[in-house]
């Protein structure tokens, strides 16, 4: 019986003993991705240049842990309508401590392609998925 009460308190022992994995699990902050406007550029098409859009966006990963998302970048035509959209293939991810440049150029002649308002500027986010 002595054998039987030394096997039952060992037993016991380290079941009530090991923690869950639940209080071990610790709750990691993020911190924001941020982001520099390097250049951004929209030249409106005249007798002697065509339409041009381009820029270079800088996106800043301060955590110790690469992430991955992708950038959404807001501009505005002729201070009214806004327009929200994603670069595709570009900064999908972005190592620790460490930063992406998204770049964006296009050329055209189609006068239908551009709007005859200027495009500005507004805001660049980066999505954590």
């Amino acid at each position: 019986m002595k054998q039987f009460k030394s096997i039952f308190f060992l037993f016991s022992l380290l079941f009530f003993s090991c923690p869950s994995d639940d209080s071990v699990e610790e709750d990691i902050a993020i911190e924001p991705i941020t982001y520099e406007l390097v250049s951004f550029t929209f030249t409106q098409q005249t007798s002697s240049s065509e339409d041009a859009l381009s820029y270079e966006i800088k996106f800043f990963n301060s955590n110790n842990f690469s992430v991955s998302g992708f950038p959404q970048v807001t501009t505005t035509i002729g201070g009214g309508a806004t327009a929200t959209y994603s670069p595709k293939g570009q900064c999908l991810s972005i190592e620790a401590n460490s930063f992406c440049l998204l770049t964006y150029n296009v050329v055209d002649d189609n006068p239908q392609l551009f709007p005859s308002e200027p495009i500005e500027f507004v805001s660049a986010d980066y999505i954590l998925e």
